[in-house]
């Protein structure tokens, strides 16, 4: 990271703290309780350690890995306006992807969960990012660095896609004005991917724009009160048991699996499998006990 990038940091979470404190603020005179300490706390543990992760990928790999796609591509892009709106929409599109495949991709799951596993919708659950997250999500806009986007650009471009996220963790706003809620992502929407309901589960992947979700199938309208949180529910408040313990789970099904497509599954099949996989295991374990 240089200078520019520190700074841009130091602005980014100076904001954030002032946001959450307003918010605070609000809901206290509202005599409404939409915090608490513990929870805090822990989401802003995580964003911590996914910053310092995110600090040392970019020094030791992210960048470097980024370049030398680039490198070997046509270097299409050129300087202009076209190309701007071009990257926005590439980083928008790509961040989707990313999103979706961390909800229906077990290992990414892993990674992503903790995000998701808090039963509260303020700021500060925007702060409650999973730390293993920036080693793999650059991935996702690789072909734009193929295109002929620099590292540099894209990185810087992604990080105002996730600024813009952090403003739409909060139950202060219900919509947005002005038919914005069919182009941008917004409060409702995101509090519909946080529901745990049943029809609110994988919903709305978007970063800045809805459009994808829209587009692609994804789309679902806040309409009945959303249940936050994980259908399996995380009462921890250690932010590493936060952060990892799905990995113990995902980690004894690999040593379990009797194949290498059964590993592969455990892996990269959506998360739901595992569990099904472990329930007729036991059932036919227990057939053979009974024979």
């Amino acid at each position: 990271m240089d200078r520019q990038d520190w700074l841009i940091s130091a602005v980014a979470f100076t904001i954030f703290a002032m946001v959450i404190g307003l918010e605070m603020a609000w809901w206290r005179w509202r005599r409404v309780s939409k915090y608490e300490s513990a929870d805090s706390l822990a989401n802003c543990s995580l964003v911590l350690m996914q910053f310092a992760l995110g600090v040392a990928g970019k020094s030791l790999f992210i960048v470097t890995g980024l370049e030398w796609i680039r490198e070997r591509g046509p270097r299409a892009v050129t300087d202009g306006w076209l190309s701007g709106l071009l990257l926005f929409l590439g980083v928008d599109l790509g961040y989707y992807l990313f999103h979706r495949a961390s909800h229906r991709v077990r290992v990414l799951w892993a990674i992503h969960e903790s995000h998701h596993s808090s039963e509260r919708m303020n700021f500060s659950v925007a702060l409650r990012q999973p730390p293993l997250e920036p080693l793999v999500d650059w991935l996702f806009f690789s072909g734009l660095a193929w295109l002929g986007f620099s590292a540099k650009a894209i990185l810087t471009v992604y990080a105002f896609n996730l600024f813009y996220q952090f403003f739409i963790h909060t139950e202060v706003i219900r919509r947005l004005p002005l038919g914005l809620e069919w182009i941008l992502n917004s409060p409702s929407h995101h509090r519909v991917h946080h529901g745990s309901n049943f029809e609110y589960i994988d919903r709305n992947y978007g970063g800045t724009l809805i459009i994808w979700d829209r587009l692609l199938g994804t789309f679902t309208a806040e309409r009945e009160a959303v249940r936050y949180g994980v259908t399996h529910p995380v009462t921890s408040r250690n932010p590493l048991f936060i952060a990892f313990h799905l990995w113990n789970e995902l980690i004894q099904d690999l040593l379990a699996s009797r194949s290498w497509g059964e590993r592969l599954r455990n892996l990269f099949a959506p998360p739901g499998w595992a569990e099904g996989n472990r329930s007729v295991r036991g059932q036919a374990s227990g057939d053979r006990t009974i024979t």
